[in-house]
């Protein structure tokens, strides 16, 4: 009784339950990346890099941006709005996978070969992904979490029983992206029929959805565009994009609170705006956020020997200058579920564009002169580049005191003190 009791008031806080599940996923996702470092190596971590950000960037692209204006559709009550998405995001997986194996039987090469494969898969995974955010925030929390296990469970059976190759890695990505299918369709206990699609309503959307693409795309290419510079206009070796990919995956555990809060924002936002609770969490993740930080800057080198071994050792300067960028990013995550709900996809796309650019020209100076390292610091100034415009168009639209996204209130501090006090109480009993 004493824990389905505990279990309850757990999963009573979206907030709490999602930072919770994000933790036990870091948890054994840091047990995988045990295994995977060590099975692939750095050269073969590093060419994997190279192919994971160039499927990211075509499945970005091929998505059209299509699943952003389902919140503000939502908002407005459109009619049979889950449906007439739905129908229209299983017509472009039927159309992508078509189009995909002809593609791959004409490309003599793997990397091409292997995006164009697995995109249609990734394709529907991320636009079922967002629905689920939208719709059910727990339970897109729930599929994060069977996947890392999966994942978790492949990789340590690869590790002992076959030989090293990429296939493995990529393997997972497709089990991954399965796994997101298999249960956002059960979650909204319906497959409609695709070939029933309102194309009438996919013309609509088109417009937003175009927008929304080249938003994603300009995120996609401020996470990803370092590493196809470096390994397809610098010539940097895979190994040392091996380090580099390590180090952006250990700074991505960063990442765990401000994701957190921008998950349970699009379900928010999707309602109504929420200013107070968008404020509210950027003060709360901003210490949560310095406490992480902290946690990662002491324990880094122990962390990659322990979970990729001592010739992984490199990628640790890399960690520490992609940690800078954290802070200056994460109010461009939770600001930017807002300007997506409102719809304000232009002043999204352009103060994100601004970041890219910059995020390019660093690298373009950067790379040639200290190569990993310079896409580090190129992708610090451009996150922090991102972080001021955003932060500086929220304050300066809803009239919000600098403070005010720094230093708690009084009132403030009592809540938090009483959600603190009731925390204990669950963990008690």
């Amino acid at each position: 009784m004493r824990i389905r009791s505990m279990a309850r008031r757990l999963t009573g806080n979206d907030y709490v339950f999602t930072i919770f599940t994000k933790v036990m996923a870091v948890l054994i996702g840091l047990i995988a990346s045990s295994y995977s470092n060590r099975f692939l190596g750095p050269e073969l971590k590093g060419e994997l890099g190279r192919i994971s950000s160039m499927l990211s960037i075509v499945a970005v692209t091929a998505n059209f941006g299509l699943y952003q204006p389902y919140p503000y559709y939502k908002r407005r009550g459109e009619p049979d709005v889950l449906d007439k998405f739905l129908r229209i995001f299983l017509l472009q997986f039927l159309a992508y996978t078509v189009i995909g194996v002809v593609a791959a039987a004409a490309f003599g090469s793997f990397a091409l070969t292997a995006v164009c494969l697995l995109a249609p898969v990734q394709v529907l995974a991320n636009q079922l992904s967002f629905m689920i955010m939208v719709e059910d925030v727990k339970f897109k929390n729930v599929i994060f979490f069977a996947a890392r296990i999966t994942n978790t469970v492949i990789t340590i059976l690869a590790f002992y029983t076959m030989e090293r190759t990429i296939m493995v890695s990529l393997a997972l990505i497709v089990v991954g992206d399965l796994i997101t299918i298999i249960l956002s369709l059960y979650r909204l206990r319906r497959v409609p029929n695709p070939l029933r699609a309102d194309l009438r309503f996919a013309a609509r959307i088109v417009p937003f959805g175009f927008i929304s693409m080249l938003t994603t795309l300009m995120l996609t290419l401020n996470y990803r565009v370092d590493t196809l510079m470096m390994g397809y206009m610098y010539g940097i070796a895979d190994a040392e994009i091996g380090f580099y990919t390590l180090g952006v995956s250990l700074s991505e555990y960063g990442w765990l609170i401000p994701d957190a809060f921008r998950e349970v924002l699009f379900s928010r936002t999707a309602k109504d705006d929420a200013i107070g609770e968008v404020t509210m969490s950027m003060k709360v993740n901003l210490y949560l956020t310095l406490f992480m930080i902290a946690g990662i800057l002491l324990l880094g080198r122990p962390v990659i020997w322990l979970l990729a071994g001592a010739e992984y050792l490199p990628a640790y300067p890399v960690t520490v200058a992609l940690i800078v960028g954290i802070i200056p990013m994460s109010y461009f995550k939770i600001i930017g579920t807002l300007l997506l709900a409102q719809g304000k996809k232009g002043v999204y796309l352009g103060m994100l564009t601004g970041s890219v650019v910059v995020n390019v020209l660093c690298n373009m100076a950067l790379i040639p002169l200290w190569g990993k390292m310079g896409a580090a610091v190129a992708s610090v100034v451009s996150y922090t580049a991102a972080g001021a415009l955003f932060l500086g168009y929220y304050l300066k639209t809803y009239r919000i005191p600098v403070r005010d996204v720094f230093l708690f209130k009084p009132e403030e501090t009592a809540r938090l003190r009483g959600a603190l006090a009731r925390m204990k109480r669950m963990i008690r009993g």
